[in-house]
């Protein structure tokens, strides 16, 4: 048996989010490239002052465009970290997986219990990093486990089991 305790808190979630937002980094750049490309071909190409005005403006656009993303995404996880509960208040999480399957416990206070018995089909991916185990139940949800709060097993074994347990394809290990 391989076995986590740990508890939900902002580093995770941020942990979540700077891998959630690696994609969408990647096409708001190509986006802003193209943005970029034509304000530049807009002012080589421009026949009056209008289309030097408007090329100038999309290389503005195009230059802005990712940096507001990337904060107004941070505002919106501040609030998210601001108006739950559960991330403010700790609550207490246990991972165990056997080749059986996982079970999953939560509890916070006295206001909140929850236990899941699962087979391996649970998980739609595991992505694991050097850090985390991203265990997504759908393409949006995901828990995340810190592998430094194991307490029993290691993540070799775990690593071992997702293997086999999980169609092909379904487990990754990312270096980053």
């Amino acid at each position: 048996m391989i076995e986590f305790k740990t508890q939900l808190d902002v580093n995770a979630q941020k942990a979540l989010n700077k891998m959630s937002m690696k994609k969408v980094i990647i096409i708001c750049v190509a986006i802003s490239l193209v943005i970029i490309g034509i304000g530049a071909l807009g002012i080589v190409m421009a026949e009056d002052s209008s289309d030097v005005f408007a090329g100038i403006f999309l290389l503005a656009v195009g230059v802005l465009f990712p940096p507001i993303l990337i904060l107004l995404n941070a505002y919106a996880q501040s609030v998210v970290r601001k108006t739950s509960p559960f991330l403010q208040n700790t609550t207490k999480e246990i991972y165990r997986f056997t080749e059986d399957g996982i079970e999953h416990l939560q509890k916070r206070d006295e206001s909140f219990f929850s236990h899941t018995k699962a087979d391996y089909t649970y998980f739609y991916k595991v992505i694991s990093t050097p850090q985390y185990y991203f265990t997504y139940i759908a393409s949006n949800q995901c828990h995340v486990i810190n592998k430094a709060h194991i307490t029993q097993g290691t993540c070799e074994e775990l690593d071992a089991i997702f293997a086999r347990k999980l169609p092909v394809g379904k487990f990754k290990k990312s270096n980053r």
